[in-house]
């Protein structure tokens, strides 16, 4: 998966530069995922089908083995029944003709004998075997030839205990599997012992036929499954060449074959969306520059018109305010006003496409305004109280609330009789803010009164209070004016930032 993963990443790189990676490389890429990961799968088909054939080799020997020791030990345990008494009718032709019933008579010398019985009577000397010629009667047995002390392995006394009582468990030396029986009379008295050899000759030809077997099944196996996996593989892979190949394409191919690759619901569709999203955000992101371009342009050169036009907005209203005109006059500068607000505003509009993001408002900016109305304050001997049921910080923008709140603030102190209490409240209200000032004075003008829009400019007094309209429209608040009993209320409400 190492490789394979390396290998993607040589492709995504390719999409991006698809000049700067030579065809040698791209070509190499693609041969070695298509070689590597089939050839990977059928050598691992392989080493499972042999491991498989040797488990099965194992086990085959395994139950031929026990095969051998079942047989052994129901010959034993016929001749624990008949050669006692045969040993106290010191009958050795009897003996003899037992024991070479089941080893059968042996002409050929170990290693060629397949199994050997040896009855050794109460002296310790051979009272018959199957083999006179290695273990003749009424010598004193020599086990030279059954006898591989190098390789000497016990079987466990479980795998025999509670069948075969009495009988000592197998016992491997070299080609020899031998088992060894106390031989005992009616009266429980011991009368001899009994030694039997089998030679695993009797079950190696078995085990090489039925090996032969297990190898040629395998071998077919692999030959059919081998070839299969190896389709397959490169099958599954296919669509990931495909993709790696659309990847070094531009234009609508790489978008058509990304989208038929995007439907496969597998780790390859999965890959293939993931480009082609990423498709998408490169060309969302060249889109973007090539607007920031001209947004940067526009509002270069809505800065160098906003500057001469509030100069000519500022004359122009001078002359409105101060100048005495006939009803012609008068039209023609109305409409040269009009003119140059709209003209203010689309700069104003280009402006606010790079203005940078006000900062959130703060408990302290509010602190900040007593400071800064302090002057007026102590001037006029006006007390002030205060109540900001607000948070630390609070999602609207800090500019224009601020500004607004203190052009508020200072009209408030200089129409509040002398003397008298100037209240400033701020509260949340639900997903917005609300800011409250009240002072005891005498009442506003309707025309302040009713809400202004911020495009008009007013005649007279109230610059602040259209001002701070202006300021609050922009974050999309509201400022309003209330006068009851001799006291003025300034309702400022702010949506919260989303």
């Amino acid at each position: 998966m190492n490789a394979a993963s390396h290998d993607l990443a040589i492709a995504l790189d390719t999409a991006q530069r698809p000049d700067a990676v030579p065809r040698q490389e791209r070509a190499t890429w693609k041969g070695a995922l298509l070689l590597r990961l089939p050839l990977i799968a059928a050598t691992l088909v392989a080493l499972t089908a042999l491991l498989m054939a040797a488990g099965l080799g194992l086990l085959t020997r395994q139950y031929l083995i026990e095969d051998v020791d079942a047989g052994a030990f129901q010959a034993m345990a016929a001749w624990n029944k008949s050669l006692p008494t045969l040993i106290q009718q010191d009958n050795v032709w009897a003996a003899y003709e037992a024991l070479t019933s089941v080893a059968g008579d042996q002409v050929d010398s170990p290693p060629h004998s397949a199994s050997i019985a040896v009855l050794i009577g109460p002296g310790g000397r051979v009272f018959a075997s199957s083999d006179p010629t290695l273990f003749p009667t009424a010598r004193p047995p020599v086990w030279t030839p059954l006898w591989a002390p190098g390789s000497l392995q016990v079987s466990s006394p479980l795998s025999v205990a509670s069948t075969h009582p009495g009988l000592s468990p197998p016992i491997q030396s070299g080609n020899w599997r031998i088992y060894v029986s106390a031989l005992r009379a009616d009266s429980d008295a011991g009368v001899g012992t009994l030694v039997y050899a089998v030679s695993d000759a009797l079950y190696r030809q078995r085990l090489r036929s039925m090996t032969r077997w297990i190898t040629a099944i395998t071998l077919l196996a692999v030959a059919v499954f081998v070839p299969i996996v190896w389709m397959l593989t490169r099958r599954m892979l296919a669509p990931l060449v495909r993709l790696q190949e659309s990847m070094r394409r531009n234009g609508d191919d790489t978008r058509r074959i990304s989208a038929e690759l995007a439907a496969r619901r597998d780790e390859v569709g999965a890959l293939a969306a993931a480009f082609a999203r990423l498709l998408e955000q490169a060309e969302r992101a060249q889109r973007a520059e090539k607007l920031a371009a001209v947004g940067a342009l526009a509002a270069a050169t809505a800065h160098e018109i906003n500057n001469p036009l509030g100069g000519m907005l500022n004359a122009l209203h001078t002359a409105q305010r101060f100048g005495q005109y006939d009803d012609t006059t008068r039209q023609t500068l109305d409409l040269l006003d009009r003119g140059l607000e709209q003209l203010r505003n689309t700069a104003q509009a280009l402006l606010a496409q790079t203005r940078p993001a006000e900062r959130d408002l703060a408990r302290q900016d509010f602190h900040d305004l007593v400071e800064l109305i302090g002057p007026c304050q102590h001037e006029r001997g006006i007390e002030l109280q205060t109540r900001f049921d607000i948070p630390v910080r609070i999602p609207v923008a800090a500019g224009p609330v601020r500004q607004a709140t203190l052009n508020i603030l200072l009209n408030a102190c200089h129409a509040a009789e002398p003397g008298s209490t100037l209240e400033l409240e701020v509260d949340m209200l639900g997903d917005a803010l609300r800011v409250q000032v009240r002072n005891r004075g005498t009442a506003p003008s309707a025309a302040l009164l009713s809400d202004i829009a911020p495009t008009s400019f007013p005649e007279g007094s109230g610059f602040g209070l259209w001002e701070s309209r202006r300021l609050l429209s922009d974050v999309g608040g509201t400022l309003k004016l209330a006068h009851t009993g001799g006291v003025t209320t300034a309702t400022i409400d702010i949506p919260l930032r989303r």
